[in-house]
C-alpha cells in the first residue's frame, strides 16, 4: 500500500507524529486534510479536519488525524515515540528538498526534537546542528549539509516504508 500513499495522506502520518512528539501539528493536519479531500480522499474526519482552525484544541487535533488516517486504512494508535521521530525528520527532510524549509532549520529542529539520545538514523541531522554552531564559533570547518541531508534520506527511506507497511497491516 505504501506506493498507492498520495503526498497528503504521508503529510497526515507526519501530522500524527509531530502531534505525539509535542509539535505543532494543526497547520500540517488541516493543510493535509485539504489536499487529501483535493486528491479524491473523502470522509466526515477529513472534511472536519479540513475546515478546522490552526487554533484547534489539541487533543481534539490528535483525535481527528488519527481517526482520518484509520479511516484510511492507517492505524497510528501504536506509532512509537521513536517512530514519530523518524517520520517528522523525513517530512522536514523532504521540505528542504521542496524548498519550503532550510537545511538550517532543520538541523536545528532536529537537535531540538530528537536530540543526541533519539532515533539513530536521525543523528546525522542532530549532528549536523553541532557542525553549524561548531563553524559559527570558528571552531571547525563548515558542515556539509547537503550530504548530511542526502544521507539522512538514504538510510531512512527503507526504514520509513517499513513503518507504512506496519500502519496499513493493522
Amino acid at each position: 500500500m505504501t506506493s498507492e500513499l498520495t503526498s497528503a495522506i504521508m503529510e497526515l502520518l507526519a501530522a500524527r507524529a509531530l502531534w505525539l512528539l509535542k509539535q505543532d501539528a494543526a497547520e500540517v493536519g488541516v493543510t493535509a486534510a485539504t489536499n487529501a479531500l483535493l486528491e479524491g480522499y473523502d470522509s466526515e474526519t477529513l472534511r472536519e479536519l479540513a475546515g478546522a482552525s490552526v487554533k484547534i484544541n489539541v487533543f481534539h487535533l490528535g483525535a481527528l488525524i488519527e481517526e482520518a488516517l484509520r479511516e484510511q486504512g492507517l492505524a497510528t494508535a501504536s506509532m512509537t515515540l521513536d517512530d514519530a521521530q523518524l517520520l517528522a525528520a523525513h517530512f522536514h527532510a523532504r521540505r528542504v528538498i521542496e524548498g519550503t524549509l532550510q537545511i538550517r532549520e532543520l538541523a536545528a529542529w532536529a537537535h531540538t526534537v530528537v536530540r543526541h539520545e533519539g532515533h539513530p538514523l536521525a543523528q546525522g541531522l542532530v549532528e549536523l546542528d553541532d557542525a553549524y554552531d561548531a563553524d559559527v564559533w570558528g571552531w571547525r570547518e563548515g558542515p556539509a549539509p547537503m550530504q548530511a541531508l542526502v544521507d539522512f534520506l538514504d538510510a531512512s527511506t527503507d526504514e520509513v516504508r517499513k513503518l507504512l507497511e506496519t500502519a496499513s497491516d493493522q
